[in-house]
């Protein structure tokens, strides 16, 4: 029984495995069929004074910012006198501008964060930065590159010189073809443009700035939502002042807005506007409209509202522009691509476990309607004149009352994929106050000027007028990525971005023009060293300063990942079905975009409610090698099957001698009997052992499972590498009725052979210290025993 139930525990052990990397390979196919986008946002969290926002696919009008705006590649920002910002970058980073800063977004995805600051003081908070994810901030003469998580303050003056502070972390300065490291503590001071030179400082106490800095962000660090929430999830900090979390039966902890109306529905209080590469994007009025609108789902329970957040066990969430399904009806509507007209647009919000497919994504371009389908939330559908959706309209003063109306469009079917509805320049327009102040403009001087980047940025998206062929092409689908760069290098006739770049690695190789201001700073081991690439990014140069498609980081090498040693994913969580508290969503049928809720990590699951299996397994990787140690030391011991995965070099050098015959395995004893010697019926061959070979012998009798290491025969020397040469494999136990090889070593005068010893673990341990007879002697003791067991062997009776 001890025997075979260790080939059971390996079987069930390479099975689990084996399981984990199927349910890895599916989930990576599964984002590979959904076309997952690689980009990203930085919502406006925080706004005070005048804050102008200009949209890259529409680079010559500024116009008012607003909070809940979401910020992405080629947007820019800039803060007026007395005026200050907050950003919150999806999956936890903050970025913070002072007064008259402008700020750009030069690359802005899942691994790559990029923005250039052209005037102004600006402060970052790194919260995770993975060895595949990269953090860079270029000014008009250097480019920091954030090397870990911390906090870092960066000030560039009327002149373009730049002043580096790392209060936490450490940060690598290039410039004027050189680069520097600066540690936490320090800072670094670069003046010049042409011919940058730097000085070393440490930095000073904090100012009116930082302390402000400090206050919002322990306003992050003591919001009580994040129990109940995924720290990649932004604006939770927003969701204690506003409302209140409560259990909600079968869906764990949920939030509710408070001081709302009794009609109050969500994703009514705001507008529709178009951003690619995501389309239709939903910008809420409220202070608290970020995260319940872009993640999770909205269930009516209690007689009110609530939000099914994605919780704390989820470690990697996606962002969506929304969480709705789409239907239609009236005179104009159908599934054919129309701008502007008559008809109506409506939708809902989707519950915990309503199907969704986004209307977003490389490979969504197709509509299609959902039939036989039950979504608990349709009969709140929210009505308004395609007019005001397609441009940008306001929808709080535009809801549709019309219950005829109403009722025909909630009866319409429920659309799948893009929007068959065509935005028009109006739906570009950022801002939901009415009485915002104009868009101040920064002076040309801080716009025109060009910024030092290490790694080439892509290029800038097409105006929106470029793509919007594409957009009715493709029937109402937004612009991918990659047919964006295209669009917009065929425009621009090479590849640009919003603002001038210049490359901080010097044109010829290994010349550098950064020097140390003073003989410290060099006396000190900070003399520059030529620029190179950063964490596997192609690194901008004098003939290709931008990158002509979209950048994306390296791919993660293979192994167990884990949050630091694999970059943020895309997929979004599957949707689960009902959940009791700290249950784990269930894998769906269809693709989701959201999760519902893991509960506080407090609360037990209540008896006889079961609990949700992972909503995506490759999120929760990050210590699947933790469970199978003890079966990989099993592994060690007995050698794994032959269709077992690949061990590491130890293992595998230990895996290449050969196998013994398995007539030499003695019945029912252990697997150590290959190395020892082989049947107790053959006593000649059992004394093959040499005496130096005794006390290895004695050690591998110990162990409760053998080791499969070489036998020692050749010495203590060559025991003691890790896997013999040719040669030593050959003087294992020879099989039955064969000579020992001629080439061992000569040991003491043979014995007479004892009786065969009983077989199984019983087996007297004297017998292994008997020395190995010479090959002439070993022949005459064969004979000898074959004449005994013919006299012993009795005579057949008739």
């Amino acid at each position: 029984m001890k025997r075979m139930s260790r080939p059971r525990n390996l079987r069930a052990l390479w099975g689990f495995l084996g399981a984990l990397l199927l349910i890895s390979t599916a989930g990576a196919q599964q984002r590979d069929e959904y076309g997952e986008v690689n980009q990203t946002v930085a919502r406006i969290s925080y706004i005070a004074g005048d804050v102008s926002f200009l949209r890259g696919d529409d680079p010559d009008n500024w116009q008012p910012a607003d909070r809940n705006v979401p910020m992405t590649l080629g947007d820019r920002v800039y803060t007026g006198g007395r005026s200050r910002i907050e950003l919150q970058v999806h999956g936890g980073d903050v970025i913070r501008l002072g007064a008259r800063t402008d700020l750009g977004a030069l690359n802005l995805t899942e691994d790559t964060k990029q923005f250039s600051v052209h005037a102004g003081v600006s402060s970052f908070q790194v919260r995770h930065l993975s060895d595949y994810e990269t953090f860079e901030v270029d000014t008009p003469n250097a480019s920091v590159s954030f090397e870990r998580p911390g906090d870092y303050r960066v000030d560039v003056d009327s002149n373009g010189n730049t002043r580096v502070a790392v209060r936490s972390g450490s940060a690598t300065v290039a410039a004027g073809g050189g680069q520097v490291p600066v540690e936490a503590g320090e800072g670094i001071q670069v003046d010049g443009i042409d011919a940058p030179r730097y000085d070393i400082v440490r930095i000073a106490g904090p100012d009116g700035w930082d302390q402000w800095v400090e206050q919002r962000a322990s306003r992050v660090a003591r919001a009580r939502s994040y129990q109940y929430l995924s720290a990649d999830i932004v604006g939770g900090d927003d969701l204690d002042e506003y409302g209140r979390w409560q259990q909600i039966p079968q869906y764990g902890w949920a939030w509710s807005p408070s001081s709302v109306d009794a009609d109050w529905v969500p994703y009514r209080a705001g507008h529709w506007i178009w951003q690619d590469p995501w389309g239709w994007s939903w910008v809420s009025a409220e202070p608290w409209g970020w995260a319940p609108y872009h993640y999770g789902r909205w269930i009516f329970a209690s007689s009110r509202w609530c939000w099914v957040p994605i919780g704390p066990s989820v470690r990697t969430v996606a962002y969506s522009p929304a969480l709705v399904a789409f239907v239609g009806g009236g005179p104009g509507f159908s599934l054919s691509i129309s701008s502007g007209g008559g008809g109506f647009v409506g939708w809902f919000p989707l519950g915990p476990r309503d199907p969704f497919t986004p209307w977003w994504g490389s490979r969504t371009v197709r509509t299609t309607t959902v039939a036989n389908v039950a979504f608990v939330n349709r009969t709140y559908v929210t009505v308004v004149n395609r007019n005001t959706f397609v441009s940008g309209g306001v929808v709080t003063g535009a809801v549709v009352r019309d219950r005829s109306v109403i009722s025909q469009v909630a009866s319409a079917p429920v659309l799948q994929g893009p929007m068959p509805v065509a935005p028009t320049a109006a739906a570009l327009h950022v801002a939901v106050r009415t009485g915002a102040a104009a868009a101040q403009r920064p002076p040309a001087a801080i716009v025109d000027r060009a910024v030092v980047v290490r790694a080439a940025p892509p290029p800038a998206p097409p105006t929106f007028q470029a793509k919007l062929a594409v957009i009715n092409q493709n029937q109402g689908a937004p612009v991918a990525p990659s047919v964006a760069a295209r669009i917009s290098v065929e425009n621009r006739g090479r590849p640009q971005t919003v603002t001038a770049v210049r490359p901080a690695a010097a044109p010829e190789s290994g010349r550098v023009t950064l020097s140390p201001r003073s003989a410290e700073a060099g006396a000190a081991g900070r003399r520059p060293e030529p620029v190179t690439a950063f964490r596997g990014r192609p690194m901008a140069t004098a003939q290709q300063p931008v990158s002509a498609a979209p950048v994306a980081g390296p791919s993660a090498p293979s192994g167990p990942p884990g949050r630091e040693a694999a970059p943020r994913q895309r997929i979004a969580p599957v949707e689960p079905a009902p959940q009791a508290p700290q249950a784990q969503p269930e894998r769906g049928r269809e693709r989701q975009v959201v999760s519902t809720p893991v509960p506080a990590p407090e609360r037990a699951n209540p008896p006889g409610q079961r609990g949700r299996q992972p909503s995506e397994d490759w999120r929760l990787r990050a210590q699947p090698t933790q469970p199978p140690e003890p079966g990989l030391e099993r592994r060690r011991e007995t050698g794994p099957p032959p269709q077992a995965q690949p061990q590491p070099p130890g293992v595998e050098r230990r895996r290449e001698p050969p196998t013994p015959a398995p007539e030499a395995i003695p019945e029912g004893g252990p697997q150590r009997r290959r190395e020892a010697g082989p049947p107790p019926q053959q006593p000649p061959a059992q004394q093959q052992q040499p005496p130096a070979q005794a006390p290895g012998v004695e050690r591998r009798r110990e162990r409760p499972t053998p080791v499969p290491e070489p036998p020692r025969e050749a010495g203590p020397e060559r025991g003691r590498q890790a896997g013999p040469p040719p040669q030593q494999q050959q003087q294992q136990p020879p099989p039955p009725q064969q000579p020992a090889p001629e080439r061992r070593r000569e040991g003491p005068p043979p014995q007479q052979p004892p009786p065969p010893p009983p077989q199984g673990e019983n087996r007297p341990q004297v017998e292994r210290g008997r020395p190995t007879p010479k090959p002439e002697e070993q022949k005459k003791g064969k004979e000898e025993q074959k004449k005994e067991e013919k006299e012993k062997k009795p005579t057949p009776t008739s």
